[in-house]
């Protein structure tokens, strides 16, 4: 959701899932396009129980568990609106990687 759907904010934009039967093989793409894709700030892609797509910024504010991540997110929203911008731009030139071909891949 790009924006708070009370508020107007814009939010700090990440794409988390998780797979029944992750596919190891994915993560080189998933992670090529994190590091190549991103214009405005530092991804990182994270493959534990759920996998992620996520700013570094709010992984790092969220604590080496992540048991403040709603709060870092949060935190993150009312102070910093130009980032979370910047997210959802990068976020958006990631996932157009995601959708495109590998290259050389004619298919």
């Amino acid at each position: 959701m790009e924006r708070h759907p009370l508020h107007g904010y814009l939010q700090v934009a990440f794409v988390g899932w998780r797979y029944a039967e992750p596919r190891e093989d994915l993560k080189a793409v998933f992670e090529a396009a994190v590091r190549e894709a991103p214009e405005e700030v530092e991804w990182t892609f994270r493959s534990v129980r759920n996998w992620m797509i996520v700013p570094t910024r709010l992984l790092q504010e969220a604590g080496p568990d992540g048991e403040r991540f709603n709060e870092a997110m949060d935190a993150i929203r009312q102070s910093d609106q130009e980032f979370c911008a910047a997210t959802a731009g990068d976020l958006e030139r990631i996932l157009q990687a995601l959708s495109e071909p590998p290259a050389g891949d004619s298919s």
